[in-house]
């Protein structure tokens, strides 16, 4: 199987595909997202749900935590009531656990977890545990035995299934970089006063690294050379990459995005639609509430058998097929209630629900069925892990999706300016505005006061955010500076 892994850095998406075929769509927004810590002050309180409301900023929507959540800051065992623990006002180091919907808040937890390539690190959870998907025992002993020595006084660890077959070296690399980043976040808490943000998980290639790279990935493509660099510090810097791996980092710098390229766009307009058409003939419709998911399955017009019992089994295992993957492409969660088309055999009720939970096993979300019902309803849940596409692009018009490509980056500075592209273009490589060459002696020059104009700044300077400009050249007397370009600079 070919596994691929498409981002594009311009529009903080990423797909993982197998085969060609996409399985999962990674999108990166400014809204609350998962493993972001806000520092947060306690809003409502109510004891009859023992849980509370966490105001996390001057705008946006508070968080919800319940005292299941809080465990971390009880001062005893005994103490089992959110009053207890929390009053109005308080201001409350917490951790965004599942994203918002639209009418609800982000769900919160005062048990920060900061995650790594091989590590978790738990500040407040004095404990040590290894992944339950490292089968083999002489292994989970040996890791166990490291995080026991790495292990800091009073914090926890949980050991990750990419740690399997990791050196000591490469492993204690990564818990320093989680403790270097607990550190900060604790001074940062002390000098803040007022609910805001303090630690955003936004950087998209570092996500894909760490959360869905494998040694069975074949390729990664990019479309930003700055991406590409980046995802090569992250690979190399957690030993990713070595002459063993037969990953292909590929840097994609056609005219036509990326997203396009590779039907990316195509595959979120058609996920953003309720009906969806299945091989054998027929179709299922999937309708999105706030409370729950419904999937109805329709034969439609298939009907190649003569028996019409088989008929039925056949269209329900196609639908069966379709459903978990649309699950996974969608990041449908919470609560699902699948109408598969009605069989009176008990028989085919269980094998339809042996093959379904067989193709569910796939998914990283870990989807549950809870039952069948006397209806003959299908129940599920599935694990929240972030925003479905339908809340992050439900709003927007599917004509109206639209995503950048290298092309419309360029095109931004040609419209402000025509000579900025060709000055950044020309001057693409900074390091030719530092000159290293010195004269053998010093030599005293007249103190000129220079206040650089508007036309000046545009010739010889290059800004990409006029809000937080960054000056490029400073000449000094011991430096060679081009002759012309100098004596523009201290004329008059």
């Amino acid at each position: 199987m070919v596994k691929k892994i498409v981002i594009s850095h311009f529009n903080n998406v990423a797909a993982i595909l197998h085969n060609n075929k996409i399985q999962e769509i990674i999108v990166m927004n400014s809204n609350y997202q998962v493993n972001d810590i806000y520092i947060g002050i306690v809003q409502k309180i109510f004891s009859s749900i023992n849980a509370a409301f966490v105001k996390l900023g001057k705008y946006g929507k508070s968080g919800f935590i319940h005292m299941s959540d809080i465990r971390s800051l009880k001062r005893s065992r005994y103490i089992n009531h959110v009053n207890d623990i929390l009053t109005i006002n308080q201001l409350i180091l917490v951790q965004v656990i599942k994203e918002p919907t639209l009418n609800k808040g982000p769900r919160l937890t005062a048990n920060i977890h900061l995650y790594g390539k091989y590590l978790i690190l738990m500040p407040f959870c004095n404990s040590i545990s290894i992944s339950h998907k490292i089968y083999d025992d002489n292994e989970r002993n040996y890791l166990y035995a490291l995080a026991l020595l790495l292990k800091p006084g009073t914090m926890g660890l949980f050991v990750k299934l990419s740690a399997q077959g990791i050196s000591e070296n490469i492993i204690l690399e990564d818990l320093d970089n989680l403790k270097k980043q607990w550190n900060f976040i604790q001074k940062t808490v002390i000098s803040i006063s007022s609910p805001s943000l303090i630690y955003k998980d936004e950087d998209l290639i570092k996500k894909i690294v760490r959360d869905f790279y494998e040694e069975s990935i074949n390729k990664i493509v990019i479309d930003s050379e700055n991406g590409l660099r980046q995802l090569y510090y992250h690979l190399n810097k957690w030993n990713c990459i070595s002459p063993i791996t037969n990953t292909k980092l590929q840097l994609y710098n056609k005219p036509e995005c990326i997203l396009e390229q590779f039907q990316i766009k195509q595959t979120i307009q058609e996920a953003l639609k309720p009906k969806v058409k299945l091989a054998s003939g027929g179709y299922i419709i999937i309708e999105n509430n706030e409370a729950f998911t419904v999937i109805d399955v329709n034969s439609g017009s298939f009907n190649k058998s003569d028996n019409s019992k088989e008929t039925i089994l056949r269209t329900n295992f196609f639908a069966a097929i379709e459903i978990a993957y649309q699950l996974k492409i969608r990041n449908i969660n919470g609560v699902i209630i699948i109408d598969f088309i009605d069989m009176q055999s008990q028989r085919d009720q269980l094998q339809l629900l042996e093959h379904f939970s067989k193709l569910l096993k796939l998914d990283n979300a870990k989807p549950q069925i809870v039952q069948l019902s006397a209806l003959g309803l299908v129940e599920l849940t599935r694990r929240r892990r972030g925003q479905s596409l339908q809340e992050i692009f439900g709003n927007v018009n599917q004509s109206g999706l639209h995503f950048k490509n290298y092309l419309d980056i360029r095109s931004t500075f040609t419209t402000s300016n025509k000579n900025l592209l060709k000055n950044f273009l020309i001057h693409k490589n900074i390091k030719s505005l530092f000159f290293t060459k010195k004269f053998n002696n010093n030599i005293n020059l007249q103190s000129k006061q220079f206040i650089p104009n508007q036309k000046f700044l545009y010739k010889y300077l290059i800004y990409i955010d006029s809000n937080s400009t960054i000056n490029l050249f400073n000449p000094k007397a011991n430096y060679i500076v081009p002759l012309l370009f100098y004596l523009k600079l201290i004329k008059g």
